[in-house]
């Protein structure tokens, strides 16, 4: 299982996902992004009128490489490295993100 860490705001924003909870990546322009993944409701199998929830991942022109680069990451196996891929605007690898959003009931 891999994590992927979202913060909008370090230490008082922060989400994380469990990448077997994603259910799809979606580019919605050449500068957004959306993640769809079922949210607390879904996992506790409470399910309301909404199954997702979503981040949505902003930044001018890198919307392709910021879900390759997530697709990727969600894929592939690293025995003896890293497990957790953390998301933040303005830095490595997604120094072109602008901003980092988690939205309920998407």
């Amino acid at each position: 299982m891999r994590m992927l860490h979202f913060i909008d705001t370090a230490t008082s924003d922060e989400t994380l996902i469990s990448s077997d909870n994603i259910a799809f990546i979606q580019v919605q322009s050449t500068s957004v992004v959306w993640v769809y993944f079922r949210g607390p409701a879904a996992i506790a199998g409470s399910f309301t009128d909404v199954e997702f929830d979503k981040v949505i991942l902003t930044g001018a022109g890198v919307s392709h490489t910021v879900a390759l680069k997530l697709a990727e990451y969600m894929a592939a196996t690293n025995p003896g490295g890293g497990n957790v891929l953390t998301i933040k605007a303005g830095t490595t690898p997604f120094a072109g993100l602008t901003a980092v959003a988690y939205t309920t009931g998407a």
